[in-house]
């Protein structure tokens, strides 16, 4: 059988910046709500008898906290990939997405449309997201023993990545949702250097003999 590789990317919780509508990436790192915290509780739980060989997180706090408490089940230390990041959000990095719609300035219109070809001023594209949280998870699970790696990251992180493997185009990411705590499983095939989409159940019973 082929080496393959896989991994579980989880968005964060609820975060403080989620709970108030607030737009936060560089200028503001949140801690997650007392949701946020449950979500991550329950998120354990549900990955209590997953084959989980390492973790790897954001070094964003929200998604810190949310692994947290699988880590400590699990016995495993996260390790920090940086480009696990929220999406550089440029200029309207702590805003509110409230006053960005009220405003309904012609850049704002236009990367609701198509986040791709329209990044916020002085940010990332969609694009961009996805390919730099592939090449990252690519060199760490090239890097370590096969198994399961469980990755903290955020919701456009995911949509990135789905329109990278699926090679969408930039309008479909608004056709994504990904809630918090919502989760994608990939499979990076060795031989042909490729990741691929693993559609399926994410329940893991309880083999315990």
């Amino acid at each position: 059988m082929a080496q393959i590789y896989d991994v579980l990317l989880v968005r964060h919780g609820e975060s403080e910046a989620n709970a108030v509508g607030r737009f936060a990436s560089h200028s503001w790192d949140p801690h997650l709500t007392p949701t946020g915290h449950r979500q991550a509780d329950d998120l354990a739980e549900q990955l209590q008898h997953a084959p989980i060989r390492h973790i790897v997180t954001s070094p964003l706090l929200r998604a810190q906290e949310t692994i947290a408490p699988l880590a400590a089940a699990r016995q495993i230390t996260p390790v920090i990939l940086p480009d696990l990041a929220e999406v550089n959000l440029g200029q309207w990095d702590g805003q509110r997405l409230a006053d960005l719609e009220q405003a309904k300035s012609d850049a704002f219109e236009a990367w609701r449309r198509d986040p791709e070809t329209n990044p916020p001023p002085g940010g990332e594209s969609i694009g961009t997201v996805g390919r730099r949280v592939l090449k990252t998870l690519e060199e760490f699970v090239t890097h370590h023993e096969p198994g399961l790696t469980v990755a903290a990251t955020h919701a456009d992180c995911l949509k990135g990545v789905v329109l990278v493997v699926t090679k969408a185009s930039g309008p479909a990411a608004r056709t994504l949702f990904v809630p918090n705590c919502g989760q994608l499983m990939l499979r990076y095939l060795v031989a042909f250097r490729r990741w691929a989409l693993v559609l399926a159940p994410l329940h893991f019973p309880d083999e315990t003999p």
